[in-house]
């Protein structure tokens, strides 16, 4: 019950800052952070970590510039892009500079530099619309503090969310985002997965559409990637990290955050997901305490 009530609380925490973005005409990052819900994992041991599932704690009303095939109304003002356009980041220039590489655990990506003194473990599915809302709040402070040798940000990427919605789209999107780290551009890449993720009912992440936002990365596209993506190339690498994943066993499913090797309590800190301010002070504290 106390894992449950500290995940209400982080969701209702971005609930409140997206309806104070819109508000703001943040239209970007409020349209984000109204799509709620926080995945939850239930473990019943740490020898049973491949029996868990993932449940939804609760959706908040939606307020979408994407628009769904249902017909749900969007808030005055915004711009509903075309289907088939690439969203772009703000954040476009420093990550194309970030080096990324699979991580010493083979299982995770690592973006940024291995002098920083701080590392902070990132848990993510990109189908996770609370993963979703967190990009778009804080991707441009975590791209500016892995630049500025402050954090090295590590990506563990896992895709149980294709268990209950329509079609592949965790999966395809995890081993697409394996082949942008194997030719150049995962940083980027993975910004603009999470820019252009299809709403939840939709089977959006098809092989075509990795391949279009792909498109959207300099240098990226290529007849080794694109067979690399449309073949399944890395699915033994895509369950190695839902594997990494289903072990580490973290109470908020994603996004979840360790800071040098501690989870953090998003219960106690929901601003962690919200507010680049607080996530910037919370990472230098743990740089200066070393």
């Amino acid at each position: 019950m106390v894992a449950l009530h500290r995940a209400q609380v982080v969701r209702i925490a971005v609930a409140v800052a997206a309806l104070a973005a819109a508000v703001g005409g943040e239209a970007r990052v409020g349209r984000a952070l109204a799509e709620g819900g926080m995945q939850r994992v239930a473990y019943s041991a740490p020898a049973a970590v491949a029996a868990h599932h993932v449940t939804r704690t609760g959706h908040i009303a939606r307020i979408s510039a994407r628009g769904t095939s249902r017909g749900t109304s969007r808030a005055p003002g915004r711009v509903t892009a075309r289907r088939d356009a690439v969203v772009g980041v703000p954040q476009r220039q420093v990550l194309l500079g970030l080096p990324a590489a699979i991580g010493a655990d083979g299982s995770s990506v690592e973006v940024g530099y291995q002098d920083a003194p701080a590392v902070l473990t990132v848990f993510e599915d990109f189908r996770c619309s609370t993963t979703q809302a967190f990009e778009a709040a804080q991707g441009s402070a975590l791209a500016g503090m892995a630049a500025a040798h402050q954090v090295l940000i590590r990506y563990v990427l896992e895709s149980s969310l294709d268990q209950r919605l329509p079609g592949p789209g965790a999966v395809l999107a995890t081993n697409a985002a394996r082949a942008a780290v194997a030719h150049g551009g995962f940083p980027l890449y993975h910004a603009l997965l999470f820019a252009n993720q299809p709403s939840e009912d939709e089977d959006g992440f098809t092989d075509q559409r990795l391949l279009d936002i792909a498109s959207a990365v300099p240098d990226l596209r290529g007849a080794a990637f694109d067979s690399e993506v449309r073949s399944l190339y890395y699915r033994q690498w895509v369950d190695q990290a839902q594997q990494a994943y289903n072990d580490a066993g973290v109470r908020f499913g994603t996004p979840s955050l360790l800071l040098n090797g501690t989870e953090v309590d998003l219960g106690a800190h929901p601003e962690l997901l919200t507010a680049p301010a607080a996530l910037q002070s919370f990472v230098r504290s743990a740089s200066e305490r070393g």
